[in-house]
């Protein structure tokens, strides 16, 4: 992952699920048109069945039916899961509107499916002990992005490992809280900082917050290189990640954001700036002449010199050299307001 600006990724999820195969492709394509038009690097799909996913008896989620989706998550991975052949139709369309096409695989068979059409590969969180999911994806040798919600480091530092030790080149961690949506009070990103200096690697932030700022731009302010949202055409379309996904107009907000955000902070040493030289001339203060000097005239401060702000008057030395012009004579005449020089005595 690159050190310069920050990667985007617009999550579309299952968002692209309207109910037949026409009408999902051209939700796909929409959401494609939305993420690209908002200047994000990438959107992220997800490829997953249910029978690699979730035991068949596995019930109902809780989280899911406190939104009113009161179903197995087995009929509702069913239904949300993209076939196969769409993934080379979509990530077509992603090429000719130029973004990056990413897509979540929740196997090894999804993996494979994925695979020819992705430059890097992205772990869910709920995926981070998946060990066999790890092994094929540090096969790739693609770059792996791997979310970390609701799990320690100990987990997170094993999936490190066992990545690393399967051939795999490149790893960046998302950190993520595992609520949706999840309330701004239990973003913790200051733990962006404990990610970055435990394991040393590229860190960034998957939010599941339902506002468009604050949790993308806190955590690029605390040196996240990668932000990764979900979006929505619309909040009260049917699906579990409609409700707390952005909207395309709060989606390029969020950029937008995340840009002017990238702009205050990409300097990293302290310089004076083009933008600062004509106050530093006119405000830095220097030793200056209260009153008109003439040669052979002793310089004397709070009589004839102090330190003061030159304005458009040429300036004088650091004032650290003011104990040593005390009581010396002047080489030159020197007329009020003038800046003392070094040769000036």
């Amino acid at each position: 992952m690159s050190d310069s600006s920050v990667f985007i990724i617009a999550e579309a999820g299952s968002n692209w699920r309207m109910g037949n195969k026409a009408r999902d492709l051209n939700m796909a394509k929409a959401l494609i048109d939305v993420a690209s038009e908002c200047k994000c690097d990438a959107i992220k799909f997800q490829t997953y069945k249910p029978e690699t996913t979730y035991v068949p008896n596995a019930g109902e989620s809780d989280y899911l039916s406190d939104s009113g989706i009161k179903e197995s998550i087995t009929n509702i991975f069913q239904d949300l899961s993209m076939p196969y052949e769409m993934i080379p139709e979509i990530a077509d369309y992603c090429n000719i509107k130029k973004i990056e096409f990413m897509s979540t695989p929740f196997s090894i068979s999804d993996s494979k499916a994925v695979d020819p059409y992705v430059l890097r590969h992205k772990i869910a969180s709920f995926e981070i002990n998946h060990s066999r999911l790890i092994e094929f994806l540090a096969s790739t040798k693609k770059p792996l992005i791997l979310s970390t919600g609701a799990s320690t480091l100990e987990e997170i530092e094993w999936a490190i490992n066992h990545f690393n030790k399967n051939g795999g080149k490149d790893i960046s961690l998302l950190h993520t809280i595992s609520s949706y949506p999840a309330p701004l009070s239990s973003l913790n990103l200051q733990i962006i900082h404990e990610l970055k200096k435990f394991f040393n690697v590229t860190i960034g932030f998957s939010d599941h917050s339902r506002d468009p700022i604050i949790g993308p731009v806190t955590a690029v302010a605390m040196g996240a290189k990668i932000i990764e949202k979900h979006f929505t055409l619309h909040n009260k379309l049917p699906g579990p990640d409609h409700g707390f996904a952005l909207t395309p107009n709060e989606l390029k907000i969020m950029v937008q954001s995340i840009r002017d955000c990238e702009s205050t902070i990409n300097k990293n040493k302290k310089n004076i700036l083009p933008e600062e030289l004509e106050l530093r001339e006119f405000a830095h203060r220097g030793i200056q002449a209260t009153k008109d000097i003439k040669k052979n005239d002793i310089f004397k401060e709070g009589e004839n010199i102090d330190i003061l702000r030159p304005g458009k008057q040429k300036q004088g030395i650091h004032p650290k050299s003011l104990d040593k012009l005390n009581g010396k004579n002047s080489k030159r005449d020197i007329s009020k307001g003038d800046g003392i020089l070094e040769n000036d005595f």
